[in-house]
Parts: C-alpha cells; sequence; structure tokens
C-alpha cells in the first residue's frame, strides 16, 4: 500500500511540475482509508437520497414544466407550435423562453416507458442531481484540500435542509446549478492546466455550459466566467512569455479561439431540446435574455414580518435569507475562511480562491445591484451555494490546519456537532425538510409568521395523504350521494394525488384562501402561502373547522379543512343574483337581506370568516345601517389587516366620510392610509397615497416627508422615485418632477415608455 501511496505521489507531483499555475494541495500525509470512505458515503447517498424523494410534494412549477415538456415532445414528434406560443396560456405561458431541458429529458423517459407515476420519477431523478453536485464539490475539494475536506463538502450540501429539499423536486434551480457547479469545476481544472489546453478539458467546460444554459438563458454567464477567469491567469499569473513578447500575444489569440470555439459548442448543445432558440438561436436568446433580465411576475411574500411584493424586496432579501436558512456549520467555515484567508490563499493559490469566492459572491451582488426581482427565499441562487460550501470547507480545513496535535480533533469534533443540528431536522421533519431556520435565528418556530416557510407547496402531497385515509377510516369515501368536493389553492397538485378517486369518489377544485366562501366544497387544503403574515403570527389561521395540520417545529405549514357550515356559500349565491338588472327595487332589497342573514350566520359559526365580513360590508355599504359598516369594516381589518382589505376600507370610510362630512371618518382614512405603510413599508404607492392625502388637505410639507421616508425604506429604485416625481408634480414642483423623470428614462430602459408617459402630461398641463 506504501508502494502505491508513493507512486501516487510521484505522479501527482510530476503532474504539479508540468503546470506553471498551481501546486498541489493535497495533503500527503492523509490516511488512505479517508478516499475509501467517502466512496462508500457517495454510494450509499446515491440510493439513499432519490429514495428520500419518492414522498416529497410536487413543487409550485411542476406542473407547468411537466406539461410543456409534452409540448416540446409533442413539436419534436408531430409539428405542433404550442410549445413555441404560450401567450394567453396562464399555465405554461413565456415557457418557451426556457430551455428545461432536465423535464424534457425527463418526459422522453416517462412517455417511452409508459411510466405511471410521473412525478415519483421526475423527482428521482431530480434527487440524482443533486447528488451529482454534491459529488463535484467534493471531487473539487479532494483535489484541493483531500477527501477529508470532500468528506465534509459532500456532508454540508447533503445535510443542508434547504439544498437537500430542493433536490428533491425542483426542476429548475437544481438542473440549472448542476451546470453551473460542474463548469466551474472544469474551469478550476483548466486553469490549473494552463498553459496547456487539452480538448478533453474544453469539452468537459462546454459540457457545463450547454447542461446549464440548457434549463435558462441565464448560464450564458458561465461564457464570461470562462473569458476571465482564464483572462486572469493569462495576464497575472502566466510566466511562460512577458508581455512584450510576440508569442505571448500570438498564444493568447489561439487560447481565445479555443474559447470561444468552446463557448459556441456549448450554447448549440444547450439548445438541442430548446424549439424556440433553434428557430430563431440568436434573437430567440437574446428575448429571453431580456426576459429574464426584467422578469415580471410579481409575488406577494412574508418578509420581516409583513407581506411585501417581490419586486419590492429590500437590497438584503437574499444575504439574510441565505444567512437565516444554511446550517451553522457552513456559518462558522465560512468565518474560518475569512480569518485564515491569506493562509488559504497560499495553499490553494490566489486564483483558486478567487474562483471559488466569485461563483458564489458575484451573482448575489449583481442581483442586488440590479434589484432584480426575487421569491421563494433564495432558490434562484441555489446555483451559487456549492461554492459557498466549497468555501466553507477551506475555512474548517484551514482552521483544522491550524491547530496542533489532538487539538485538531476538537475542530472535526465541533464540526460534526454542527451537523446533528440540522441532520435532527431533516430526520424529524422528512419530506419538508426544506422549511428550515437555523438555530442562530431561532428555528422555524420563532420565524413561523416572520418568514416565508411552504414557498413552494411541499406539503400537499402529506395533507392529501391525510384527507384520503381519513376519509376512507371515516367510511366516506365512496359512501355518499354525491362525490366529495375537496378544493385548494394548490388544486395541480391535488388533481394529481387524487387522480386515481377523481372520476368515482371526489371532485376537485381550485379556491383562493380569502375567497373560500364563493365556492362550494366539503373539504379544503390550504398551504400557508400567501396567508397573512399578521394571521400567521396570531394563530387566526388555520381557520375553525380545521381537522389536522402538517407541522415543522410545532407550526402548520398545511390544514385539512372540513366544512361544517356552509352558510356563506349560501349567502354568496343570494349575492350573486343582484346582477339582474331585470330585479325589481323590492326584490333587490329582500335578497339583501337574505344574503346578509346567511353571511351573519356564518359569523356566528366563525367570527374570522374573512369572505363573510367583506361581504357583509359590501352588503351594508348599499343601505343606511352606517353602523353596521362601520362595525363589520373595523371587524374586517382587524381580523386581517391585508393590502387588499385596508384598501377596501380606506375606500369604505371615505365614502362615509363624503356623505357626512364627519372629520371622525376622515382621521379613520388617515388611520388606515398610515396602516398600509405598516403592513407592507416597502411599497412606495402606499406612501403616495398618503402624501397626496395630506396634500389635498393643505398640508403638502407633512407629504414632502413622507415621500422621504419612501426613499430612505426603500432606497433610490424605480417605484419610490417614480412616485416622489409624481407627487412633485401635483405639488407645484413640476420642473422637479420632469428633471427626475428625464434621469430615470436613462437609469431604467425597462421603464422609460413608462416615465416618458408621464413627462408629456407634465408638459401638456404646462402648456
Amino acid at each position: 500500500m506504501k508502494k502505491n501511496q508513493t507512486t501516487e505521489n510521484t505522479k501527482k507531483n510530476a503532474v504539479d511540475k508540468d503546470s506553471t499555475s498551481v501546486k498541489s494541495t493535497v495533503c500527503e500525509k492523509e490516511p488512505l482509508f479517508l478516499k475509501k470512505v467517502f466512496y462508500i458515503l457517495a454510494a450509499v447517498a446515491f440510493v439513499v437520497v432519490p429514495l428520500l424523494s419518492l414522498n416529497s410534494g410536487m413543487s409550485g412549477d411542476e406542473k407547468s414544466s411537466y406539461v410543456h415538456s409534452s409540448r416540446v415532445y409533442d413539436y419534436f414528434a408531430n409539428g405542433d407550435t404550442a410549445a413555441v406560443n404560450t401567450q394567453g396560456d396562464p399555465l405554461t405561458q413565456n415557457l418557451e423562453y426556457y430551455g428545461q431541458s432536465f423535464d424534457n429529458i425527463t418526459y422522453l423517459f416517462i412517455k417511452w416507458f409508459h411510466i405511471d407515476n410521473p412525478y415519483e420519477f421526475r423527482h428521482c431523478c431530480n434527487a440524482l442531481l443533486g447528488w451529482c453536485i454534491a459529488f463535484i464539490i467534493a471531487l473539487l475539494l479532494a483535489k484541493t484540500c483531500g477527501y477529508r475536506a470532500a468528506i465534509m463538502g459532500f456532508l454540508l450540501l447533503l445535510l443542508s435542509p434547504r439544498f437537500l429539499g430542493h433536490s428533491f423536486n425542483n426542476p429548475k434551480d437544481i438542473p440549472f446549478a448542476l451546470g453551473y457547479t460542474f463548469a466551474i469545476y472544469q474551469m478550476i481544472l483548466l486553469v490549473r492546466e494552463l498553459p496547456k489546453t487539452s480538448w478533453k478539458r474544453l469539452l468537459f467546460v462546454a459540457l457545463g455550459i450547454a447542461i446549464a444554459n440548457s434549463v435558462r438563458i441565464g448560464g450564458l454567464i458561465l461564457v464570461a466566467y470562462l473569458f476571465l477567469f482564464c483572462g486572469i491567469w493569462y495576464f497575472f499569473v502566466n510566466k511562460e512569455y512577458k508581455w512584450n513578447q510576440g508569442m505571448f500575444w500570438t498564444k493568447g489569440f489561439i487560447l481565445i479561439g479555443k474559447l470561444l470555439l468552446t463557448s459556441i459548442v456549448g450554447y448549440f448543445v444547450s439548445i438541442v431540446l430548446w424549439p424556440y432558440l433553434q428557430q430563431s438561436p440568436i434573437a430567440h436568446a437574446k428575448e429571453a435574455l431580456d426576459l429574464m433580465e426584467h422578469y415580471s411576475v410579481n409575488l406577494r411574500q412574508v418578509f420581516e414580518g409583513v407581506n411585501i411584493w417581490s419586486t419590492n424586496a429590500p437590497w438584503y432579501y437574499l444575504p439574510k435569507y441565505i444567512f437565516m436558512t444554511i446550517p451553522e456549520a457552513v456559518i462558522l467555515g465560512l468565518l474560518a475562511f475569512l480569518v485564515f484567508l491569506p493562509k488559504i490563499i497560499k495553499k490553494q493559490t490566489g486564483m483558486i480562491t478567487f474562483i471559488v469566492f466569485f461563483s458564489f459572491f458575484f451573482p448575489i451582488f449583481y442581483i442586488i445591484y440590479k434589484a432584480s426581482n426575487v421569491y421563494g427565499g433564495w432558490r434562484h441562487v441555489l446555483f451559487t451555494y456549492p461554492f459557498l460550501v466549497t468555501a466553507s470547507v477551506f475555512g474548517w480545513n484551514a482552521w483544522a490546519d491550524k491547530m496542533k496535535g489532538n487539538w485538531k480533533w476538537i475542530v472535526y469534533g465541533i464540526f460534526a456537532l454542527l451537523l446533528l443540528l440540522p441532520l435532527v431536522h431533516i430526520c424529524k421533519y422528512h419530506p419538508h425538510e426544506y422549511v428550515y431556520y437555523n438555530q442562530l435565528c431561532g428555528g422555524v418556530s420563532k420565524n413561523y409568521g416572520y418568514y416565508e416557510m411552504d414557498y413552494y407547496q411541499h406539503s400537499t402531497r402529506a395533507a392529501s395523504t391525510w384527507l384520503d385515509n381519513y376519509l376512507v377510516e371515516n367510511k366516506l369515501k365512496g359512501n355518499t350521494p354525491e362525490k366529495i368536493k375537496i378544493s385548494s389553492n394548490d388544486h395541480k397538485a391535488i388533481e394529481y394525488y387524487f387522480r386515481n378517486d377523481s372520476a368515482k369518489y371526489y371532485e376537485i377544485g381550485y379556491i383562493r384562501y380569502y375567497e373560500r366562501g364563493n365556492s362550494d366544497w366539503d373539504y379544503a387544503i390550504s398551504i400557508n402561502t400567501y396567508i397573512n403574515a399578521y394571521q400567521l403570527q396570531h394563530n387566526i389561521w388555520p381557520p375553525k373547522g380545521t381537522i389536522h395540520t402538517i407541522d415543522v417545529d410545532g407550526k402548520p405549514i398545511a390544514a385539512i379543512i372540513k366544512r361544517e357550515n356552509k352558510a356563506d356559500y349560501e349567502g354568496y349565491l343570494l349575492k350573486s343574483k343582484l346582477s339582474d338588472d331585470s330585479l325589481s327595487m323590492e326584490e333587490r332589497i329582500n335578497i339583501v337581506y337574505a344574503a346578509i342573514g346567511k353571511y351573519r350566520e356564518a359569523l356566528a359559526y366563525d367570527p374570522n370568516n374573512e369572505a363573510a365580513l367583506s361581504s357583509l360590508v359590501e352588503l351594508y355599504s348599499g343601505t343606511t345601517h352606517i353602523d353596521s359598516i362601520v362595525y363589520f369594516t373595523d371587524r374586517l381589518v382587524e381580523v386581517c389587516p391585508n393590502e387588499n382589505f385596508i384598501s377596501y376600507a380606506t375606500n369604505i370610510y371615505t365614502h362615509i366620510y363624503q356623505a357626512t362630512n364627519n372629520n371622525v371618518y376622515l382621521n379613520k382614512v388617515f388611520e388606515l392610509s398610515e396602516k398600509m405603510i405598516g403592513i407592507n413599508p416597502y411599497s412606495a404607492q402606499n406612501y403616495y397615497n398618503l402624501a397626496l392625502m395630506y396634500a389635498r388637505i393643505g398640508n403638502p410639507n407633512r407629504g414632502n416627508v413622507i415621500m422621504e421616508d419612501c426613499i430612505k425604506k426603500m432606497g433610490r429604485r424605480f417605484e419610490s422615485q417614480y412616485y416622489q416625481a409624481i407627487y412633485w408634480a401635483q405639488t407645484g414642483k413640476a420642473n422637479d418632477a420632469l428633471d427626475l423623470l428625464q434621469k430615470m428614462t436613462k437609469k431604467y430602459p425597462a421603464h422609460a415608455d413608462e416615465c416618458q408617459a408621464v413627462i408629456n402630461q407634465i408638459q401638456g398641463i404646462n402648456r
């Protein structure tokens, strides 16, 4: 064995002598059994991780991606053009701009082999990609630090609950992360081998670019990385020739040619299964890039205890979420990385350290700089996480190397103890491990209602399974006169879970939680996505009638609700009759009061029924019962202080003030407008509405202060400056408004038309 080790080290040293870039960083005294331990661990994980994925739920995007992949198949098999024109289809709209190679390839297997459980098959494949990412990072660490570090990196990734949870069922971010990780790994090896450039290495780099770009067009960033890393090496590390020698530039242009060819090959391989880009590889790629940079989806989410829109998230949204939801072991390793950075640079070389750091830092920095639209925690930057873990392991390794004798084992002991924290969470809350907050920020229970939990709706599967078992155990399934009506805000998932029973036993429907009274259902599955933060914090959700919850750390992420009272639906049916213009006044009055009676009956059962409260406000608004209007409006805002209901209440009090000229109601309007800012401090329109109200009662200076508060809170982003300009235009500062808007047309070209329209309006008024 010693002879083999000597031979292996001799070969390694020979390779290092041929390379002018780095020296071997593998610990020569490392026990050989560690390599065996690593490969045994990897083999076990290769089996276990896909098995764990089998009982994971569908993620929010899966149904859309799966349907689109069937249309891509039809495009190639039958010439159907639905895959290249998704506009107008709410399920797959804009998916022609995604390569989604993972979905397309897995669909081929599902189609060819007649797989009856397509999502479970997809989850197994997805999990294997997550395993591949961890394995690649382990190989990188083995080459740079040794197999002890490889084991640490492998465990850190697969025991990161967020990463592991997304590996089960995230068909966009995990496949993209695989391409990104593999490409960067190959680029590091390429830089280590420079000035030699083997075609094998360049082909592997091209493959990494192809994998990433075949999922999202953003994979093209790897082309820029390739030129950047090789360029830095060539100009600042290369010692073969000097800048003033002709051969320096000759070989430089040859290298550029090879890198260019590598990039072209990677790009065209990436669009092999991408119909839209095949039609026009350049023009349509530009369209896809423009869409990614200015993604228009705007989702409401819980952040810092309030519901905000994703386009208005503060700049620190991503870094805060990342450090709240990664294991403590990763964080401590990153601190060690910073402390021992000079030692790490000396051991790994500055080039490798720079590539690892750049690969996780730059994308996050760029997103913050561009104020890009992000939501769902940090899943959109999952691709950076493997290199965050790599840097962390560099830190742990440097810390252990610093210690002498048995003290080294104390470092490894701390590492193992810290890993127990996420491991316990994974074992206890599988398959919902991705609902995770580390103990440094208080865990899930402390952050419940203040940050997003099951934003990808994984828990629908567990809730559906429980409900089906409940109906069987209570002898309701198949023993009711009509089909049992089951509805959810994640109806696409329950359609799949109940697919074998919907023909005989169940009728599946879709409901919005806050409009649940407007539909006929017997049981509902509600996921805590899009639930008001106040209601989560004060146990108003889950609602009355909940017979079971799916919990993580003692907090419900999904609720199964049994409808014991349908008075709200009966009230809705009565209220709907009011749209009939042929009704007499007497008939309308009778219907209004009959509906009021039903909604009051619904409130007697559940005093927190938002749908009943808002309907009562609406119905009483057509009467002279001001006291009832005020009472139910206040109750509505008390029960659910979300933007929609507060905006509605503000309009109600505005109308009452106009009818009565009573300043009590005007004060109520101001109170609610200020409350709007409190529940969503990242909406410039809320500040603008309040500022304009002060201006209209003769206090524009107070309005100016409010708009300044908006700028302080939101920063000088488009929305805050846009409303600042409109406010100035309406309060006698037209020239200031024009100056600001003209600057904004240059700073925000995507909003140039929007700004120009306001400019034209102001100039028209001035003329």
